[in-house]
């Protein structure tokens, strides 16, 4: 059963409500606390991060939704039920994300206020990441899928040492990693990825081609063709490859035609036939229509597009005799 256009924006204004309400409560408490509200109001400037310490629990694998339906999850093939999360927050900021509204719900009681600050503006890294590691029972997931990260990338600046820990212990203990990231920085960790072809899938995110729009919606992340060349250089260490084409947008001032966007990225795609292939449209989540209507100056309106965009997505791989999976916006599919 598909969800009609109507549930689906009644699904949205319900989840925006009750994301103001939240947010609403926090500007009060701000207030009364006589912090500036500046604070909280994004800026692309990298000073401008607040950075905090919290105490995380090993083992640092928890239970993970981002699996096959049929294990259990939502449907998304990203690992065998399982994530590695070490932080809380992301430097990247990108405007369209959704964890922002967890940590928003959840993270102060973890963490601390840092956490009310605009998405892209707080990191809390653990305290304890060493012990955490030494105490984490890696051959329990020996053969297992991980996904590497869920919540934030792994190579964020203030985090790519901590991954290359991680990844030493895991791999060797036979732990299997889907590498999730944006950044450039992976690359110089590429060498010990191949010492474990057989453990580890490399992938990135494309939203778009076009880069005064990918300036806005992920202000702090490395260019589409510098997250392609993570990919080339992957290839060339013999590493399985991903490509998640994602978030897919309607059309936009910046950017009128969403089909000629896709049919680029997927040409791009073409030239390197990743062994997996993604896509997914813009999804309703917390307050992040609302941040990209900010950013953007402009109202964006989803109606069918999830469908529409879907078969696009399948034809366009077809032309290249390649096969995708896309991930639906509506649910009880």
């Amino acid at each position: 059963m598909i969800e009609s256009t109507y549930d689906q924006e009644k699904y949205r204004k319900a989840a925006l409500k009750a994301w103001s309400t939240i947010r609403k409560n926090k500007i009060e408490k701000i207030r009364s606390e006589n912090e500036s509200l500046e604070d909280y109001i994004f800026d692309i400037d990298s000073r401008k991060i607040s950075y905090g310490k919290f105490h995380i629990n090993p083992p640092l694998i928890k239970a993970s939704k981002l699996t096959w339906v049929e294990k259990g999850g939502v449907g998304k093939e990203l690992s065998d039920g399982w994530a590695l999360n070490y932080a809380i927050g992301c430097t990247h900021a990108c405007r369209f994300c959704y964890v922002d509204a967890i940590h928003k719900r959840y993270g102060e009681r973890r963490a601390g206020p840092l956490v009310n600050k605009s998405w892209g503006n707080y990191l809390y890294l653990p305290e304890n990441i060493e012990e955490a590691i030494e105490q984490t029972k890696w051959e329990k997931w020996k053969g297992i899928e991980v996904m590497m990260s869920s919540t934030h990338d792994a190579y964020i600046p203030a985090l790519a040492a901590t991954t290359r820990k991680i990844l030493e212990k895991a791999l060797e203990a036979g732990v299997r990693i889907c590498l999730q990231t944006r950044s450039p920085l992976s690359i110089k960790d590429f060498p010990l990825l191949s010492d474990y072809k057989d453990q580890v899938r490399v992938q990135v995110s494309i939203a778009t081609m076009n880069h005064e729009l990918s300036r806005i919606i992920e202000p702090r992340v490395a260019t589409p063709d510098a997250r392609f060349n993570i990919l080339s250089k992957a290839k060339d260490m013999g590493l399985t490859t991903g490509i998640i084409i994602a978030p897919i947008m309607p059309s936009l001032k910046i950017r009128p035609s969403p089909s000629d966007d896709l049919e680029e990225i997927v040409k791009r795609v073409s030239l390197l036939k990743p062994e997996n292939i993604y896509g997914e449209c813009l999804h309703t989540r917390g307050s992040n229509i609302t941040e990209l209507e900010s950013m953007l100056g402009e109202s964006i309106s989803m109606g069918n597009f999830d469908l529409v965009m879907e078969k696009k997505f399948h034809n366009e791989l077809k032309k290249y005799g390649m096969k995708g999976r896309w991930w639906k916006e509506h649910r009880n599919h």
